[in-house]
């Protein structure tokens, strides 16, 4: 092998080694690219995922404080208003007997407004989103809506809670079945609403259903509560959870929502 070919041969290989340590250079600058990408779409997903619990926190707070104001003066403040009224005439009886009975139901009343002020301080001062429990709040929001007369309720769960289910998760199902509330409430004329929770082995199954007029699909926009939520809010909810949904008009409108088991992050079955 003569010089020139030597000189060849030792130029190829020097070519064909700066190919190689270009296009690892390459791949490690597209790898590092790639992970940084990643990784600021995590953050970015992260910070979205948190605004939109803060979003939903603040949602559920705002009625929490709705529902507090109404029972502050639908309930609590009849109540002290009817004892007043009763003490009132209790000043104008001269018969001590009657006077007896009065003070007895004017007790009866104050004890009242005094448990249901108890109850409401304990929700104030208890509501720690981190363990929040929404089968117990939407059966008491269920109760608050039957003694309002608003509608007739009926509401059931296979449990007093799922501890399993995160705070993301809770507090995305409280507005979701307020949403189907409020909608049904202002929008389909029924008289009865029903909430049905119920768990199997493989997921969380919830019915919302009333016997009212029934929703068209092709008029969604018409159904909005205030601030644009509305059936479309359901759906981008439900969704935003892993979950899948149904709805059926027949007799009314129903929601069918289904959970599986498997998409609960740290859920064990």
């Amino acid at each position: 092998m003569g010089e020139k070919e030597i000189n060849v041969f030792f130029l190829s290989v020097i070519l064909t080694v700066l190919l190689l340590v270009m296009a690892v250079y390459f791949i490690i600058i597209s790898i590092r690219r790639r992970n940084i990408l990643y990784k600021r779409e995590r953050e970015a997903n992260a910070i979205l995922h948190k605004q939109e619990l803060l979003e939903t926190r603040q949602e559920v707070q705002q009625k929490l404080m709705q529902n507090i104001g109404s029972e502050l003066h639908d309930t609590i403040g009849q109540k002290l208003t009817l004892a007043y009224l009763q003490m009132e005439n209790t000043l104008l009886s001269d018969d001590p007997e009657d006077i007896k009975k009065r003070i007895a139901a004017q007790n009866v009343l104050i004890q009242e407004s005094l448990n249901e002020l108890r109850s409401i301080s304990k929700m104030l001062t208890t509501q720690n989103f981190a363990d929040f429990n929404f089968v117990h709040y939407l059966e008491k929001e269920m109760a608050r809506i039957h003694e309002s007369g608003l509608c007739q309720t009926v509401f059931t769960s296979s449990a007093d809670s799922f501890d399993f289910l995160n705070e993301h998760i809770n507090l995305s199902l409280v507005r979701i079945c307020q949403e189907f509330i409020q909608n049904s409430l202002k929008h389909s004329g029924g008289t009865v609403l029903e909430i049905h929770i119920t768990l199997t082995a493989t997921a969380l199954n919830i019915s919302c259903a009333d016997n009212g007029k029934g929703i068209n699909r092709d008029q969604v926009a018409a159904y909005r509560i205030g601030g644009g939520s509305g059936l479309k809010s359901i759906e981008r909810r439900i969704q935003s959870i892993g979950a899948s949904f149904r709805w059926e008009c027949s007799k009314g409108t129903q929601l069918y929502i289904s959970l599986p088991l498997n998409k609960i992050p740290h859920h064990e079955a």
